[in-house]
């Protein structure tokens, strides 16, 4: 993708998020701990007059990320 200038940024529009599936990841540590995350999307935006290489459109995505720890019998005080 072409490197975009500050200029070419703020000339973007939001675009609604009609439908959203937003999953757990799950990450099981060598102590039983399960470390899960999960994306929240707050906000997308398409750039104007901007492309990738394949002449696919450009988007900026403001997003938070959800975190959970749940323990394992090595980790005290979790889960």
């Amino acid at each position: 993708m072409n490197e975009l200038s500050i200029a070419a940024i703020s000339r973007s529009s939001e675009v609604e998020v009609l439908e959203a599936k937003e999953a757990w990841s799950e990450y099981r540590l060598a102590d039983g701990t399960v470390l899960r995350v999960k994306p929240i999307m707050i906000s997308v935006t398409r750039i104007e007059d901007a492309e990738t290489t394949t002449g696919e459109p450009v988007y900026t995505m403001k997003s938070t990320l959800i975190t959970d720890v749940r323990g394992g019998k090595s980790s005290p005080g979790l889960g």
